[in-house]
């Protein structure tokens, strides 16, 4: 089942909603070798960490030396563009920050995280600017697809992640990408990543659907339900909408 360009709207608000937004580690960064930075530092790497504009601005200006710093006001960036409450700041905070993440690609080619918050930039900087929507969609899949290459397992098997939203969420072809057996394959590679991520299965389930698997896409949601710790005063209730999935999933297998 594929989607159609009106689909489109909610893409990039969808994808960067997953992509996670807590804290960054405090310590520097480990460069590895040249070109990259330990892999350990990269998949610690949390995207959205909270941050100021006087520290973006420190960032900004090493930046032009250090790729770390770029990957730091990259981030940082993608904060304030989340905070900010008008759209044009929000277009502008998002046009700097994908600079930067580019500046880091440059400095440091062979570092997943820093083709991945290229792509993330470049998909915050579409979701500002409507009118350049479609034509920002390959740059963030050839992004993301480098960045799931070189290291899969940057924020929760967040490259396979937002491919998988990419895929689901795009018009299909000839229009754009869209192809929800693709997104299928890589929420699946995402979840390999790390299956206690809710939001990688939570995916899968929606990219199942889909693609007309109900059956499939409801062991995915009974595993997240059943895995997901409840708020105490709705025990009760979970439970018994926990064993209504269940007899629903058994109905779809025996269909």
């Amino acid at each position: 089942m594929k989607k159609g360009p009106s689909a489109f709207r909610s893409l990039f608000v969808v994808f960067l909603v997953l992509a996670g937004c807590t804290h960054l580690p405090d310590q520097p960064m480990d460069m590895a070798e040249k070109g990259t930075i330990s892999v350990t530092t990269e998949t610690g790497f949390r995207i959205c960490a909270p941050c100021t504009r006087d520290q973006v601005q420190k960032w900004v200006t090493a930046a032009k030396q250090d790729g770390p710093s770029a990957l730091e006001a990259a981030n940082c960036y993608a904060f304030l563009v989340k905070q900010e409450k008008n759209r044009e700041l929000r277009l502008a905070d998002a046009v700097k920050g994908r600079k930067l993440a580019k500046t880091a690609v440059i400095m440091l080619p062979r570092s997943g995280l820093a083709h991945y918050l290229y792509a993330y930039l470049t998909g915050l900087e579409a979701e500002n600017d409507s009118l350049r929507g479609l034509e920002l969609v390959p740059v963030i899949e050839r992004e993301a697809l480098l960045a799931s290459d070189l290291n899969p397992a940057v924020d929760h098997g967040g490259p396979h992640r937002m491919l998988g939203e990419l895929y689901l969420r795009a018009p299909a072809f000839p229009v754009s990408i869209g192809d929800s057996a693709r997104a299928v394959d890589h929420f699946r590679l995402a979840v390999d990543q790390d299956s206690e991520f809710f939001e990688n299965r939570l995916g899968l389930a929606e990219a199942l659907l889909s693609e007309e698997e109900p059956g499939k896409a409801c062991f995915e949601l009974k595993k997240i339900l059943s895995e997901m710790p409840p708020n105490s005063k709705i025990i009760p209730l979970w439970k018994r909408a926990l064993e209504l999935l269940k007899r629903l999933c058994d109905m779809q297998e025996i269909e």
